[in-house]
């Protein structure tokens, strides 16, 4: 009985830590914008409010991971069917206003053909599927989404906009 606890706890703590020493923690910072001019020159505030101006963000599985893992794969010569294309990974964007947004997402990498700085992290928001993400090597992304606007003359319309920054590694 001991020996079955002892093994469930070794297990249960060596995937949380090897879960939590794969993901990357950076800052983010919006620095331009596309399609909230029309609403007016207060699109800094607009940001401000909706916690997109700074966040952060947590991805489960760094490309370093994921291509630690690949070498390990090439190099097990039983099982060369493990050797993938497309890798899978969750980017949960925490907003200044601590509202997180849940994207899952692909990496297209062949570890015979690509640079870990090759191709970015594609993400689609999970809630509603419509907002995107994207995020390449160098920290640099896109956020796509629309919002509900009502301005005072009381026309309701989706807004849709892109957001472009920078995201640094947290130190």
């Amino acid at each position: 009985m001991i020996k079955l606890s002892t093994f469930f706890f070794t297990l249960f703590f060596s995937f949380f830590f090897s879960f939590t020493l794969s993901s990357s923690y950076m800052d983010c910072k919006t620095l331009r914008h596309s399609g909230l001019d029309f609403i007016g020159k207060d699109y800094e505030e607009i940001l401000a409010y909706y916690g997109l101006d700074k966040f952060s963000i947590k991805i489960s599985r760094s490309r370093k991971s994921i291509l630690e893992n690949q070498m390990s794969y090439r190099d097990q010569k039983n099982k060369p069917s493990q050797l993938k294309n497309v890798h899978f990974s969750e980017i949960i964007l925490n907003k200044s206003n601590n509202y997180p947004l849940v994207f899952h997402c692909s990496w297209r990498f062949n570890l015979k053909i690509d640079k870990i700085t090759d191709n970015p992290y594609e993400c689609i928001e999970q809630k509603n599927k419509k907002d995107l993400f994207s995020l390449d090597y160098k920290g640099n992304f896109s956020l796509s989404s629309s919002f509900n606007f009502e301005n005072s003359k009381d026309l309701k319309r989706q807004t849709l906009h892109s957001l472009f920054g920078v995201c640094m590694k947290k130190k």
